[in-house]
């Protein structure tokens, strides 16, 4: 075949985001996808495609024939399936036939090289590395067997993944991969920066160590051991090309994303006399678990004593005073200015909520051997050990960078300190917005929140993901089976849809009465401009009105290196000289 393989209507068949008639530009020369981007590695002076936070983080939703773009939303693409004639196996088949296939190998080396020999061979030289790289990837912390729930499009199992590239393959350490099994949708991203808990588990609180650890997750290039597999001295170890400067200016971004506001003039009027309605609803069976909860002083709970399976390890109780200090062993106040931002997220154990435990049994059950990172330690957890490993590396990539002082409390994120919560539990996160984030529960297992409200014999048992068109009246997608389209099946473990019911009967999971259909409508309707600042007054009041909510400390991203390369494309304003 003459097409290539990353064509716009391909791209857009494996779920990316791409503008119609979108051109290469300045800020997009390469004229990619939503997500995708390229930069110079430092270290080899080459260029790499970069795989950015939009790439899952972007969602789009479809209403006859009109494209809505939710920045910070859920993707549909599935960057990660291994199935055949999804991306990532017809990229490996598409640079195998390349190089074998004389005529396109020629084709292909002509676009790139052009005539000249010594480039010619240098490319070829490059593309087999390449392929050995991916071969050599496919067979260990790629090869399908360890993900043998499908994750289909919009979901992927991020911790376990994570863990099989990080303690598997990065350490060299085959015996570590573990099953995958347990594939999650990709969150929506606005409000988490004010987030005291991260991840559907709630196992990380930390901005820096989260995005370094899913940077490592997307094959960011680093040296843990030799090329024997042997321990490295700690001089060497960590050598990356994780870019803590731009993940940092990222999170600068991502503090300000608003939740998407229902275009009326799009989706639909909204009936104001149900809506208000719903808000007394959410408010008798919803809040109390969604929030969100203003932090008071708070303690952070699992870091009141050093982890036993660490030797030499040391963690501090980290407590918050009435000022909104914390005092710790290692001098390092946070700032008076942001406790009100901060939201507490609450965990629902399993049991109680009652959803699919796969994720979270996962979490707690598996351990991985990090005695190449640290000598002698015990199997951990994928939580402990990506401690152990990024309290290694992220002192060291500060100081590559040139991050010191009060700095470096800036780019940890608020200047929380990185900590770990092993709970076999969900957290319950704020629902502004959800209603542009289908399909629903922390697997995607329920594909409105119509069903999500209803008992669970309503629910669909097999459905169809993939087809962005949506349904303004329940909440979610259109599930008929489209070109593409995933099969979900909720009778496999990992992709079950029970738990979270509104029901009269006392069965696990149940968290409220059985709501009527007009109930289930009236929340929908109030979902729909929950916290809406322009619907405030529409509603009587709205005490989730997100205006009312503290922002973030400007200085806290503004101040920092990245704002000259924010002001350069145009995000923020240039401030006024004095």
């Amino acid at each position: 075949s003459h097409e290539r393989l990353a064509t716009d209507d391909n791209m857009r068949g494996w779920g990316f985001i791409v503008t119609p008639g979108q051109q290469a530009d300045p800020l997009n020369p390469g004229n990619l996808p939503v997500g995708l981007g390229r930069h110079v590695d430092p270290g080899t002076g080459k260029e790499r495609l970069d795989i950015g936070c939009a790439t899952c983080h972007t969602g789009e939703l479809h209403y006859q024939g009109t494209a809505l773009r939710v920045d910070g939303g859920q993707a549909v693409q599935s960057l990660s399936n291994a199935k055949r004639g999804e991306f990532i196996t017809t990229l490996g088949a598409s640079v195998f036939e390349t190089l074998l296939n004389p005529v396109k190998w020629n084709r292909f080396a002509t676009r790139v090289a052009g005539h000249d020999e010594a480039q010619r061979e240098q490319l070829k030289t490059e593309m087999w590395a390449f392929a050995d790289h991916m071969k050599h990837f496919m067979q260990g912390a790629g090869n399908p067997k360890y993900y043998p729930v499908e994750e289909g499009r919009g979901r992927i199992d991020a911790v376990g993944r994570i863990a099989n590239v990080v303690f598997g393959y990065d350490m060299d350490v085959p015996a570590n991969y573990r099953p995958a099994d347990a594939p999650a949708s990709l969150p929506f991203l606005w409000d988490i920066w004010r987030f005291d808990w991260v991840q559907y588990t709630g196992f990380t609180n930390q901005a820096m160590a989260r995005n370094v650890g899913e940077t490592l997750g997307v094959l960011a290039p680093i040296k843990l051991v030799d090329k024997q597999g042997n321990p490295l001295p700690a001089s060497e170890l960590g050598e990356t090309v994780v870019d803590v400067d731009g993940l940092h200016c990222a999170e600068g971004l991502l503090r300000m994303l608003k939740p998407p506001k229902w275009p009326q003039d799009i989706l639909g009027n909204i009936d104001f006399e149900r809506a208000r309605a719903g808000k007394q609803l959410f408010a008798d069976h919803c809040q109390h678990c969604h929030g969100p909860h203003i932090s008071e002083p708070y303690a952070w709970p699992v870091a009141d004593q050093a982890n036993p399976q660490i030797p030499g390890q040391i963690n501090s109780n980290w407590q918050w005073d009435m000022a909104g200090d914390i005092s710790q062993q290692d001098g390092r106040p946070v700032r008076r200015d942001w406790r009100s931002t901060i939201w507490s997220m609450p965990w629902i154990s399993t049991q109680e909520i009652g959803t699919d435990p796969k994720l979270a049994d996962n979490y707690m059950d598996n351990r991985y051997d990090a005695s190449k990172l640290v000598p002698g330690s015990k199997p951990v957890n994928a939580g402990d050990g990506l401690q152990v490993l990024l309290n290694l590396l992220v002192p060291k990539l500060y100081a590559r960078w040139d991050i010191t002082g009060a700095e470096i409390a800036n780019y940890d994120g608020l200047n929380v300190p990185f900590r770990i919560a092993n709970q076999r539990a969900y957290k319950a996160r704020p629902l502004h917005g959800v209603w542009a984030t289908p399909p629903f529960l922390h697997n995607g297992s329920v594909p409105s929140i119509y069903h999500l409200l209803s008992p669970l014999q309503q629910r669909p048992t097999t459905f169809y993901v993939g087809n962005r068109e949506y349904d303004p009246q329940k909440l979610g997608y259109l599930t008929h089976k489209t070109e593409g389209s995933f099969f979900h099946d909720t009778r496999i473990q990992g992709n079950r849809n029970h738990g979270h019911l509104f029901t009269d009967v006392d069965i696990p999971g149940r968290i409220g009465p059985l709501l009527s259909e007009m109930q289930r409508y009236e929340l929908l309707e109030y979902l729909k401009v929950m916290g809406n600042p322009d619907f405030d007054e529409a509603l009587n009041g709205d005490p989730q009105n997100w205006a009312r909510y503290s922002a973030p400390p400007p200085h806290q991203w503004s101040a920092t290196r990245c704002r000259n390369n924010h002001l350069r494309h145009g995000i923020v304003e240039q401030e006024p000289k004095p």
